[in-house]
This record gives C-alpha cells, structure tokens and sequence, in this order.
C-alpha cells in the first residue's frame, strides 16, 4: 500500500474530482473543478469575515449541488462542522437538529421545489436555537435571524486558508428514527478521507449521485468520486426519466441506489449500457424481482451493506457466485476494515454461518454521537453502542468467510417466538409466495401468551387472512404462524436521506390496537 494513502487530506481529494454535472428539467449546468475551487476560496473567505471559527457547526439545508459541494470542501479547509439536513424536514425536525447541534448558520435554498422555507423556520422558536444568521441562495427571503446573501459571499476576495486536519471533527448525519430524537453521528476528517481512497477501485470514470448528499448514501458516492477522480453526475432531487437519460448522455458507469430508485430507472427504457455492476440497498420487499429486471436490462445489480456510523458502501457483493450477487452484505471495501457475528446477549463471537449481531471497526468508524450543544461527545451513549473496539450495529447477519458476511434485519425487527429467534423475512417470504400478494410486512407483538407474529399485507384484491394462515400452518413450525394477517392499502412510511424506509413502530402500534380489539 502507498505511504500516503491514509494521508490524504480531505481538501486534496476535492481537488481531485473531474467536472461536476448538474442536471435539471431546464438544462444541464457543468463546471470544471478550477471554478469550483474558485468559489470555495471566495466561501472560505466570506465564512472567515463573517467570525466562523474551528469547530462551529454550520447547518446544511440544501439539495444535491455546486453549492452543497462548495460547502463541504470549504467547511473541511476552515476546521468547521457541516451539519446535514434533509430537505424533506419541516420545522420540529429541522428546529430539533439545529438545536442539538448548536449550529450558528443555517444554508437554505428558498427556490427548492417551491418548499416555503420562510414559513416553515417562522415556525421555529428563535430562543430556542443558538442561529446567529442564515445564509440564502435566493435574495429574496426574510426571516426571523440575519440574512446573508450567497452571491454576496461568493463575491469576497480568494483566500487559501486551509486548516484541515484530519483529527478534525467535520461532518454530521442524523439517523433515521421514527420513536425518538434521531441521534446525531459525528465524522472527523479521516473518516471520509479514507473512505474516499477505499471506495475509489469501485468507482468508473464518471459516477452519478442521484440520492440526496444529505444522507450517507449520496455523500459517499461524492467520497468515492473524489478517490477515484470521476465526473460526478448529480440532481438536485432523484428523477428517473433525468437519471436514465443522464446515464446514456454521460457515459454513467457508477450508480448505486434502493431498490426502487432502480425499479424506475429500469422502467425509463433508456440505454444503461455504460453502467458497471449497480449496487443496491433493499427496502421494499415488493420489488423482489429487481435482481431479475435488472439482469433482464443487461445489468448486474449487487447487494450493498452501509449505515450513518460507518458510511455507505461499507461492504459491497461481487458478481461470483453469480446466486449470492444480489444479497445484501458482502466482502469489507477497506481492507483495514473487520466484520464478526457475535451472540447479542452475551458477546460470545460466533462461528462462520451462525446468526447473531453484526459488529464492525475500520477506517471510516464515526468518531462518535453528538452531545447536546454540539461541542462534545455524547460519551456515555456512544459507549452504549461499542464492545470495546467494535461498533454494535443492531443489525442481524451472518458470516459467509472472515471477511463476508449477510445481513439478515434489524435486530429490532428479529422475533422472538415459541423461545426461538425468527428472522421476519422467513414469514413475509411465505406470504409472497402466496397469489395475489404484493408486498408484506411483518412484526412481532408481547402478548400475555407470549409474543406473536403479525402480518401486514398489501394486495390490489381482497384477501382471505384464514387461508393466507392455514398456508403458514403447512409451510412453517406453528410458533411462525401470525397470529394475525392486516390488509393495507400501503404502508407508512417515512422519507430518510437514504430512500424511503417502512415504520415499523407504527406497523406494531396498529398490531397492538388490532389484537386488543379482537
């Protein structure tokens, strides 16, 4: 391995980067990585009048765009900390993270899909929140705190100040959580850095962000851009006709995406040739069949394993064995990185092939959980998620060899039946099975018997619960049976930075109330 290659800082790895694409219904925007420098400069200089010091967290509300990269290679070169924000937030989320984080700035795009931002921080308590000013890429705006005007700071004077440090604290993501406050996950500098230089082996000549950066998912396929020196193709929101037609325009060869975001790619019917492997996170258990729709469109869709602690593209499949492809999971990017399976309850490490919790260290760990304030270290609740060394991901898997593993589900969403862990995937694949079955969702429920399974199932026809159970009962020990099957129409769902995720806390709300009233 090269001397350097966990040297880098991270304002080099900007530097590397091709152009930068921009597309958008109107028309494509590109710029050369010579004119992005030149705004960051100008960014560096306005944020260092203005009395920016190291370590002061700066809100980013923003879409994916030259702004929101501008922001992050400046906020790397001054020391501050780039707190993301979806956009999809509205005023308690957005107050919430704020708040928390301590920011002193928040960037808003008052333009964004006509998203009434001034209303919606009207609503926000000026005492409650530390927000010295807001900067706005549209002039036309008035709130509560002092305005500042982006084209006023991107006309300051160049300045090459450039504090970056990789033991620096430098970017923050919020969880996504349905039942509590998000917890914040703070990265420093290396982190990303490395991770950049991880990912670049993977990463074709030009790469297509089209999930929002404000989650890992998008960001990280900024970092490995970065690493490999790709144009970087993005949009400020995810659309498919703009993606499909994107990818044949540019010559695309790294996508990675959910499950439905490929779904509708592949439907566009545009020419996805230039695409190496596309990786693909799962989160919709009705688009099963996209491993085949894919390979139908000449393309290998691999499975990915990533979350906010550790980032995206964590761990990524291989296109052999050609069956195991599509498998969330696979073999570590880093190869300073270690996977192992431990017995969740008593720590004991598993043996290849046995199920327990998923635990991992590396170069791209989070440095830690954000306290309250934003100037510290949550310590006590980051320790809470460490066995020594190892980050207790919560997560179900297995290992396949030392260094790859398959992700099963959330531990959380693991039943605990007849005395006996029971992965829910094993039910909902039964049910699937069954005619007329589109999607299905499946979690367990105390009851004074012990827990149960119950069902939730969608489906364009009316169903028969009794004889979807009397299936159950022929292909699955009695303890699996639900106990209960509940037609929906969809399922609630919540908008994370990373792809729309199913709220299960709500599916056991409706379980509990349903049971009760049976």
């Amino acid at each position: 391995m090269d001397s350097n290659y966990r040297l880098s800082s991270l304002p080099e790895l900007f530097q590397n980067l091709g152009q930068i694409v921009v597309c958008e219904q109107d028309g494509d925007v590109a710029m050369g990585i010579a004119d992005l420098e030149e705004i960051v400069d100008r960014l560096c200089q306005g944020f260092e009048e203005w009395g920016a010091k190291p370590g002061d967290r700066i809100a980013i509300w923003l879409p994916n765009g030259v702004p929101y990269i501008a922001l992050m290679w400046a906020t790397s070169r001054l020391g501050l900390v780039l707190v993301s924000i979806n956009t999809r937030y509205r005023s308690s989320e957005v107050a919430d993270i704020v708040g928390r984080s301590g920011a002193r700035l928040l960037v808003v795009d008052p333009g964004f899909l006509g998203i009434d931002f001034s209303g919606i921080l009207a609503e926000i308590k000026q005492s409650d929140l530390l927000l010295e000013g807001v900067i706005s890429l549209d002039d036309n705006i008035e709130l509560p705190w002092p305005t500042i005007r982006w084209s006023d700071l991107i006309k300051s004077e160049r300045s090459l100040i450039d504090r970056s440090d990789r033991d620096l604290p430098w970017i923050v993501f919020s969880t996504s959580g349905t039942t509590s406050q998000p917890k914040l996950v703070l990265h420093n500098q290396s982190g990303p850095a490395d991770h950049a230089r991880d990912l670049a082996a993977t990463f074709g000549h030009v790469a297509m962000a089209a999930v929002p950066m404000c989650g890992v998912f998008g960001y990280s396929m900024l970092l490995g851009a970065m690493g490999a020196g790709s144009d970087l193709i993005t949009m400020p929101i995810f659309d498919a006709d703009l993606t499909g037609t994107a990818i044949e325009k540019y010559g695309v060869n790294t996508f990675h995406g959910s499950d439905e975001m490929l779904d509708r790619i592949i439907r566009v019917g545009t020419d996805l040739s230039s695409l190496d492997p596309v990786g693909y996170a799962r989160f919709n258990n009705a688009l099963e069949n996209v491993p085949e729709d894919a390979a139908k469109a000449g393309l290998n869709a691999i499975g990915l394993y990533g979350m906010s602690e550790v980032h995206a593209l964590y761990s990524r499949r291989s296109l052999r064995p050609k069956e195991r492809m599509s498998i969330p999971g696979g073999s570590l990017v880093s190869i300073e990185a270690s996977a192992r399976v431990v017995n969740p309850d008593t720590s004991k490490v598993l043996e290849i092939g046995e199920e327990g919790e998923l635990q991992l260290r590396g170069p791209s760990l989070f440095a830690g959980y954000l306290a309250d304030g934003g100037e510290s270290i949550d310590s006590v609740l980051t320790s809470k998620h460490f066995d020594h060394d190892w980050f207790r991901t919560g997560d179900l898997a297995r290992m396949e060899d030392e260094v790859t593993f398959e992700y099963l589900a959330r531990l959380g969403d693991v039943l605990r039946l007849g005395g006996f862990l029971v992965n829910p995937a094993e039910i909902e694949e039964c049910l699937l099975s069954q005619e007329g079955v589109d999607a299905v969702q499946v979690v367990g429920v105390d009851l004074p018997g012990g827990p149960k399974a119950v069902a939730f199932v969608v489906s364009e026809q009316s169903i028969d619960a009794q004889k979807l159970r009397n299936e159950c009962r022929n292909r699955l020990a009695s303890f699996k049976v639900p106990a209960l099957i509940i037609q929906l129409q969809e399922f609630p769902t919540t908008e994370s930075a990373n792809g729309t995720k199913i709220q299960k806390v709500r599916l056991r709300d409706i379980a509990i109330e349903a049971l009760t009233n049976n």
